[in-house]
């Protein structure tokens, strides 16, 4: 049994913490099939340096404290290989590199107008749980653009892309997800005409 556990009952995986921009790993045994937690949970946080850039910078809003609300990026159990979470896709463009240079950082401090736009927008989704809109948006930022153009143009594709998974929520029978992301959109957006046909007539 004792073999057994060590080589199949072995949990670790990482978190993201969108409050804080914070990073960390952990780990416990459990009792393989029955997920059955047998050790107490290891944790140690992991530094980025792009992470650490946006903070320091205030390109965030980070409250004072601890985080309390942690994303799972990937999980690895026994012998079975790691399996990623949605916000692995904030997290590969945390960790990306340009070389020697860590490249989120770095393009921070190149265009710090244009960071101040991407930063605020990418923890808001993050905090949303919206990983999957993340990545198009990082895509938007590398193109040659003025920060009010990349506000823009960001705030073009979020509209989009809110009103097309309200819609497709719905169709999946998601209705209260589907509110509380057009509630969320709408506060956003607050003049957008389509967002707000979305609404169901109050009962």
């Amino acid at each position: 049994m004792y073999f057994v556990v060590r080589t199949q009952g072995h949990v670790s995986g990482q978190e993201f913490a969108p409050s804080h921009f914070q990073v960390r790993n952990f780990s416990f045994y459990e009792i393989p099939l029955l997920h059955i937690q047998i050790t107490p949970i290891r944790r140690k946080g992991v530094a980025l340096p792009v992470a650490t850039y946006v903070r320091q910078s205030s390109l965030i809003g980070a409250p004072k404290g601890t985080p309390d609300k942690w994303h799972l990026v990937s999980l690895s159990r026994g012998l079975s290989g790691t399996t990623a979470a949605d916000a692995d896709l904030m997290v590969t463009h945390l960790n990306l590199t340009d070389g020697t240079d860590v490249y989120w950082r770095k393009w921070s401090i190149d265009h710090p107008k244009r960071a101040a736009v991407l930063w605020p927008t990418v923890q808001r989704l993050a905090e949303r749980e919206l990983y999957i809109l993340i990545p198009a948006v990082f895509e938007l930022a590398q193109k040659d653009l003025t920060a009010e153009q990349l506000a823009t143009k960001i705030d073009t594709l979020l509209r989009r892309q809110y009103r097309s998974l309200v819609v497709d929520m719905r169709q999946a029978d998601r209705g209260e997800l589907a509110d509380q992301l057009l509630k969320e959109a709408i506060s956003d957006y607050p003049d957008d005409k389509n967002l707000q046909a979305l609404q169901t007539p109050a009962t």
